[in-house]
């Protein structure tokens, strides 16, 4: 998964800002929030990439696109926050970490949260959710688990977005797997195909 030049542009500005605690605490509380502490410690190394773009710093990159390309600028200030974390998978257990992130679908799937994308696929493991408002009218968070041979993947990013810049953003972020997702009735979905709910080697959903 690569990342285009905004978020290296925002990367190396992260000293620029510096957000309160009552922010960060404001964020806990967001319902499209996801804690990938466990899967972190999982990885039990430093991140190859990492991107944190919290608020004050989102609306700094805003403010310079605007004059630029105010399209981006506009999906960009829905945003609150993005976190992406990008390990080597090499040195990671990759059964323990498919395992954890399954379970921490499961309790996506207990909290109001939609799974738009599926993948099973050899050692493929692959989950992207979104997390509706209440009127279904917004996407509140993005969450993306990618267990992969060569790289493993997290993503969440929170804000009040409007189904039509996901596609939007996955260009500008470089997120292959929030291509082809839509929403119909309410209800997200996955263009992809690989969205398969009856895979019985999968205990993402077993009662």
């Amino acid at each position: 998964m690569k990342f285009n030049s905004i978020a290296l542009v925002a990367v190396f500005g992260l000293s620029l800002v510096r957000p309160g605690l009552a922010q960060n605490s404001n964020l806990l509380d967001h319902p499209g929030y996801v804690d990938f502490s466990e899967l972190s410690q999982i990885a039990g190394s430093e991140p190859s990439v990492e991107v944190s773009l919290k608020e004050p710093l989102l609306n700094l990159i805003t403010n310079i696109l605007k004059n630029n390309d105010e399209t981006a600028a506009q999906f960009l200030s829905t945003l609150t926050r993005v976190n992406v974390r990008v390990f080597d998978s090499s040195r990671i257990d990759t059964q323990l970490m498919a395992n954890t992130m399954s379970a921490i679908a499961q309790r996506l799937d207990a909290s109001n949260w939609d799974r738009v994308v599926r993948v099973r696929e050899g050692t493929d493991h692959v989950d992207v959710y979104f997390r509706l408002s209440d009127d279904a009218a917004m996407i509140q968070g993005i969450a993306i688990m990618v267990a992969e041979p060569d790289e493993t993947v997290l993503v969440n990013i929170v804000g009040n977005i409007s189904p039509d810049d996901i596609s939007a953003i996955g260009a500008r972020f470089d997120i292959d797997e929030l291509s082809g997702i839509n929403l119909n009735n309410g209800k997200a979905e996955s263009n992809s195909g690989n969205d398969d709910d009856n895979n019985d080697d999968d205990n993402l959903n077993d009662e």
